[in-house]
């Protein structure tokens, strides 16, 4: 009995010393916050904005842009090129529905460009083409970029998860003459 007491507060000790060695200088402060705009829940947005990942961080890239995704809820309502998808249903029913979300992934993401800061800790996705006027969008981050961002120490300051370990956040665009549907 009191080798094994002995032999767990070695290991108790030894655990303790390997936590104090160097650090990756990569790796952010724990309290490093993915800062996002436009900010979850935002309305008035420009039809010619882009969206912007702040990271605090150099980050991977690859990570980011195959995990990122810009998706409208016309494109969900709408009709699908595919005939064998059935109704997408509404913005919320696909953010909890594995197949439909990686179906709007794949066909109905907006396309568009990244951009990078050049310490590689934030990028801009800019839409090829205007957003939609008076349209909710929604920024889905797939499970992948989030694991690296909590490999990082890294974490998201707002936004919906579902169950597959996705996030989404949304917002709102302004109309399209300018006056964000206030005459």
């Amino acid at each position: 009995m009191s080798a094994r007491l002995v032999f767990l507060s070695l290991l108790v000790l030894a655990t303790a010393g390997c936590s104090q060695r160097t650090t990756n200088s990569m790796a952010p402060a724990p309290s490093s916050v993915l800062q996002v705009v436009p900010a979850d829940g935002a309305t008035e947005i420009r039809l010619d904005a882009g969206v912007t990942l702040d990271f605090g961080v150099a980050v991977d890239r690859a990570a980011v842009e195959s995990g990122f995704r810009l998706l409208s809820e016309v494109d969900m309502t709408g009709s699908c090129p595919d005939s064998f998808m059935a109704a997408h249903g509404s913005m919320d029913a696909v953010m909890n529905e594995p197949v439909t979300l990686a179906h709007m992934d794949a066909v109905h993401a907006t396309p568009g460009t990244f951009s990078w800061n050049g310490a590689g800790t934030a990028c801009t996705f800019m839409p090829d083409s205007l957003m939609r006027p008076q349209t909710r969008y929604m920024l889905h981050m797939g499970s992948t970029m989030l694991e690296m961002m909590t490999r990082m120490g890294g974490s998201m300051g707002g936004g919906a998860m579902n169950g597959s370990g996705d996030m989404m956040l949304h917002f709102r665009t302004m109309s399209d003459d300018g006056h964000g549907g206030h005459h």
